[in-house]
């Protein structure tokens, strides 16, 4: 009994003071952050910065915009050439694999100009949770399957998302100015559409926009 008593008392404080990653997704939490996002209150992309809970719902809402971008876009070349299998492993699962990973590039690289050009360090789970949740506002590219339209679609929305990826880098980094925001995040734009327009060239593998650059 003692022995038990005294692991649980020894062993408490460094649970606590473990990050929390076991625990499941507040899905609740991570559907509010991103209709607050899509209904246009840019006080959330703070909040999220300031929020060291809100890792995981932010991811969250970042992995539903880029399933439903997608989507939009596997829908989209479904309907112009009625191909279902190979369309769908080319878009739907190895193009939003491969827009996770070009995120994720867009996050390092963005980053890594913060620190080498302008001096300002920023810890990496501040700078991912208000850029995830921005990454979430790619859900609108889910109406790229309008067609004619799909184009137009997917290029607004891409300009929107990096936008608001210049306001996440001002939320992460108060520190920076709207030159280093601006410049950083475009840095890390042109690598990140570089390299998927590229992968969607050369292997026929895309989504959202890039999905009109498939070879």
């Amino acid at each position: 009994m003692l022995s038990r008593t005294f692991a649980r008392r020894s062993g408490a404080p460094a649970a606590r003071s473990l990050p929390r990653w076991h625990l499941p997704v507040d899905w609740r939490r991570a559907l509010s952050l991103q209709r607050r996002l899509l209904s246009g209150d840019l006080s959330v992309i703070g909040e999220a910065a300031r929020n060291q809970s809100d890792t995981r719902p932010a991811l969250a809402v970042l992995l539903i915009g880029l399933f439903a971008s997608g989507l939009g876009a596997w829908l989209w070349v479904l309907f112009d050439t009625g191909v279902v299998g190979h369309s769908a492993l080319r878009v739907l699962l190895l193009g939003s694999l491969a827009s996770l990973a070009g995120w994720g590039l867009w996050l390092a690289v963005t980053w890594h100009a913060l620190r080498s050009i302008f001096q300002i360090s920023v810890d990496w789970p501040n700078l991912l949770r208000p850029l995830a949740l921005v990454g979430g506002f790619a859900v609108w590219q889910f109406f790229m399957l309008a067609g004619p339209a799909s184009f137009a679609i997917g290029l607004v929305t891409t300009i929107a998302g990096v936008l608001l990826t210049i306001l996440a880098v001002r939320a992460a980094a108060p520190e920076a100015d709207d030159r280093a925001a601006v410049i950083s995040v475009g840095i890390g734009f042109g690598v990140y559409a570089l390299v998927l327009s590229l992968l969607a060239d050369l292997t026929g593998v895309g989504s959202g926009l890039f999905v009109h650059a498939l070879g």
